[in-house]
């Protein structure tokens, strides 16, 4: 455990630019793909429903991709290193945002669209980070140090859409962010090979079978495991529900409200500001007072309420005043959920549980864009923010009036 003061510190930071990159691709999707007064939209000819579609579509491909490669990420690394699969994983998202800039540049829709889909491969970075940790990691620290990849992750999600708005608006250019992004992957592959220390010393002795249909016996074993499979199954629903608001949120900014990329930017560091503030702050006071299914009887009817509401908001600010009324519960949500399974696995099937949530989440980004695309393409666009708000209702009525009925006593 000596290598953990320079680990960490470093892993931290690969994290976060890994997450800026990502998050520089958000504002600029709606403004592409949606908005015919831009002079950056490539849909010329295309009907608006099949601007949403297409929308959905290319945020699904992410999904995807992260659904097959996310839950054998860390097993490659457990048989090849973690620090060689981290180079790989950051690298690849690098290629993708180039290859993304170059897709803008010319024009190229099908560009667009294997780039997004080779981003998710990246996807797995956050499996070989918690890896990491755990080989640096005292057991009695784990859950304490994994707060370093949300905080990364949340820390990035404001920073990245902020500085691609501002990036976009400042140059008119909307290919710019994607090659800052690229240029921020670079460095970042540089700085891991550079700084972390390779942490798997027992990477060759490894030789488990693995298979890329990793995430379907994931979601097979979830539907089998007769004790928790109702959790799971509300954990699903959550994540599937929620998913429809990353991708449609700008669209519907865009749209109904006239928000340009700097303005986009801006409301999803709002976003991201208030999910961090609800896991840093918010969370910390709430669990000394009350237990995780207490926290999710009020998150989970907030989250699904104010999803519904919003887009029917007749003014701008309106629609703002609510984002913390939908990311706070968020925060806490994602929070206490996988908090609920853990306690009710045995402390053995930890790992496995995390993996089975862990493809559900990328089950749940793959479904959510495309059956919103749809939806948005055959009535309008509130249809996706109604119907992830029907899912987290059906989640929330899955944990209390299910689950309830025969919840497992917490492991030991």
């Amino acid at each position: 455990m000596n290598s953990q003061p320079r680990v960490l510190p470093v892993l931290f930071a690969t994290l976060l630019l890994d997450m800026i990159g990502f998050g520089m691709v958000i504002p600029i999707l709606p403004i592409l793909l949606t908005d015919p007064s831009s002079p950056a939209f490539l849909l010329d000819g295309y009907s608006q429903g099949m601007q949403f579609l297409m929308a959905g579509v290319l945020m699904a491909l992410w999904g995807v991709t992260q659904f097959i490669s996310a839950p054998i990420a860390g097993e490659l690394s457990d048989r090849f290193g973690r620090k060689r699969l981290l180079i790989v994983g950051v690298g690849v998202l690098a290629a993708s945002q180039v290859l993304f800039g170059i897709g803008v540049e010319i024009e190229s829709i099908g560009l667009l669209f294997f780039a997004r889909a080779i981003a998710g491969i990246a996807a797995g970075n956050a499996a070989i980070a918690q890896a990491t940790i755990a080989d640096v990691t005292a057991p009695q620290d784990r859950a304490k140090n994994f707060g370093l990849i949300g905080a990364a992750f949340g820390i990035g999600f404001i920073l990245g859409p902020l500085l691609s708005g501002w990036i976009a608006g400042f140059t008119d250019d909307p290919a710019m962010p994607f090659w800052v992004a690229g240029a921020l992957g670079t460095l970042n592959v540089l700085f891991v090979g550079l700084f972390l220390r390779e942490t798997n010393t027992r990477a060759a002795a490894a030789r488990t079978a693995f298979t890329i249909w990793k995430g379907a016996r994931n979601i097979a074993a979830a539907v089998r495991d007769v004790d928790t499979r109702t959790l799971y199954a509300a954990s699903f629903l959550y994540l599937l529900g929620f998913g429809f608001l990353p991708p449609f949120y700008g669209v519907f900014l865009v749209n109904e409200l006239g928000f340009n990329a700097t303005q986009v930017g801006m409301a999803f560091a709002a976003v991201g500001l208030c999910v961090t503030f609800a896991q840093l702050v918010v969370l910390r006071l709430l669990t000394t007072r009350f237990s995780e299914r207490a926290i999710l009887r009020v998150s989970m009817l907030t989250v699904a309420a104010s999803m519904v509401v919003f887009s029917f908001m007749p003014t701008w600010w309106l629609v703002i005043a609510l984002i913390p009324f939908t990311s706070i519960p968020q925060g806490l949500t994602m929070a206490n959920m996988p908090a609920l399974i853990s306690r009710a696995v045995p402390r053995e099937r930890q790992g496995v549980a995390l993996g089975i949530n862990g493809s559900l989440m990328a089950l749940g980004a793959a479904l959510a864009p495309a059956i919103g695309g749809v939806g948005a393409a055959v009535l309008d666009i509130h249809t996706p923010f109604v119907l992830g708000g029907a899912c987290i209702f059906a989640a929330w009525a899955v944990l209390f009036l299910v689950a309830s009925q025969r919840a497992p006593q917490p492991a030991a």
